[in-house]
């Protein structure tokens, strides 16, 4: 191992994942494979346990390690693994590589990146940003920095799933044929033209995973996807000892947001002229936007932040609950402590932040993006407007979902 490779945990945890033989991995890769020419274009990195040890099989492995404690410790171990066997035997062709990323384990400790000619693509679920939307929002903004990619994966056993899709600005989407095989006629068209038009808006690979037959690699083609994987195109094995000729190199779209700048309402108002009117005229104008999301039902999600902890009305109150029981996700920063019982997701402001002062409401679906936002004047009057440009949505609700306050991690 050279200085430039991943180096295994130290310390307490180090301690605890040898004595487990979790630092005795034996990584294998399953090809990704272009389905315009069948070419393999990358691979995915699975965690194996050596054969001749207790424990071999992922599930076996990461119960271990959530029995100890040591989850994200041991996540970041077998990304090690798999990025030192890549890039020892694959170093000679220019490859994709993905590499998972469990729920609770990405933080803020950036990995090291060698230098390779390789496209290293970190491949998240929805499950990662609702568990810890502050440290991952930083943690893939570092990571789009360092050059890496970014996966969205499992689409398609959860519509909540669609909801929260555009937060990541994912550069491959993943869709799971075997999740989406279980899904009504109507589900699996709202799925597929969802991740549809996301891939269009941001120019994103979408990826078809467990293709395990003739008929499902034809279904996969029918529902856009241009990247495949499964067993039918390649099983997980350790790398060949002579690897294929790399088929197109996939392009990233260098598109990502950045959850630490500006306010919802600079954004919006830069390009929007702001109304003035009474409170209630903005609850009023807010309201429509979310109860258009409260359509939608498990495909939206609304971001909420108030100006102060007592600036809620009831009306609010109720309508935050409400939405809490019918959408993927509510989160809310500066609300009360009581709706964190009706499933809302609360996060504070501290005094100097930015966002304090201000008023937002956003609403984030596949087919509908809405952001109302407000600041209050002197005379007790509201400067609000409204904006129904997706960038600019999705960028506000961005804001909101970094300052959250993360779930406890996952024993």
């Amino acid at each position: 191992m050279t200085s430039d490779e991943p180096t295994p945990p130290s310390g307490d945890a180090g301690a605890t994942l040898e004595r487990l033989g979790l630092l005795d991995l034996r990584p294998v890769y399953q090809p990704v494979v272009d389905l315009r020419d069948m070419r393999v274009v990358g691979y995915e990195a699975l965690a194996r346990g050596r054969a001749d040890l207790a424990l071999e099989s992922p599930a076996e492995l990461f119960a271990a390690a959530r029995a100890q404690d040591v989850v994200a410790e041991f996540d970041a171990a077998c990304r090690a693994a798999a990025l030192r066997d890549f890039l020892v035997e694959g170093s000679d062709a220019a490859f994709s590589l993905f590499l998972n990323a469990e729920a609770d384990s990405l933080g803020d400790q950036m990995p090291a990146m060698p230098p390779s000619r390789h496209t290293l693509i970190i491949d998240v679920t929805e499950r990662a940003l609702v568990s810890r939307p502050d440290a991952l929002l930083r943690t893939l903004t570092r990571f789009r920095g360092q050059g890496w990619g970014v996966a969205l994966d499992d689409i398609g056993g959860d519509s909540r799933s669609l909801a929260l899709m555009g937060l990541l600005y994912p550069d491959v989407i993943k869709l799971d044929l075997k999740l989406l095989g279980a899904r009504s006629p109507g589900d699996l068209a709202r799925i597929v033209s969802a991740v549809g038009a996301e891939s269009e808006r941001r120019q994103a690979l979408v990826l078809a995973e467990n293709i395990d037959s003739e008929a499902q690699l034809a279904a996969a083609r029918a529902y856009g996807a241009t990247l495949g994987q499964g067993f039918h195109l390649g099983e997980p094995a350790p790398l060949p000892a002579a690897l294929p000729e790399p088929g197109r190199k996939l392009r990233l779209t260098s598109a990502g947001g950045d959850p630490s700048s500006g306010t919802p309402f600079s954004r919006v108002t830069n390009w929007r002229r702001p109304t003035r009117g009474s409170r209630g005229l903005a609850e009023q104008t807010a309201a429509l936007v979310a109860l258009q999301a409260l359509e939608l039902g498990e495909t939206a999600s609304v971001l909420a932040a108030y100006p102060r902890e007592d600036h809620v009305s009831a009306a609010e109150l109720e309508l935050l609950r409400t939405l809490a029981s019918s959408v993927a996700f509510v989160g809310a920063l500066c609300a009360p402590a009581e709706l964190e019982a009706a499933g809302v997701r609360l996060g504070p402001l501290a005094p100097e932040d930015p966002l304090r002062g201000t008023w937002t409401v956003a609403a984030v679906g596949p087919n509908y993006n809405a952001c109302f936002v407000a600041a209050e004047r002197e005379d007790g009057d509201y400067e609000f407007a409204v904006s129904y440009d997706r960038d600019l949505v999705v960028e506000s609700a961005m804001l909101i979902m970094a300052r959250l306050t993360p779930l406890p991690a996952r024993r």
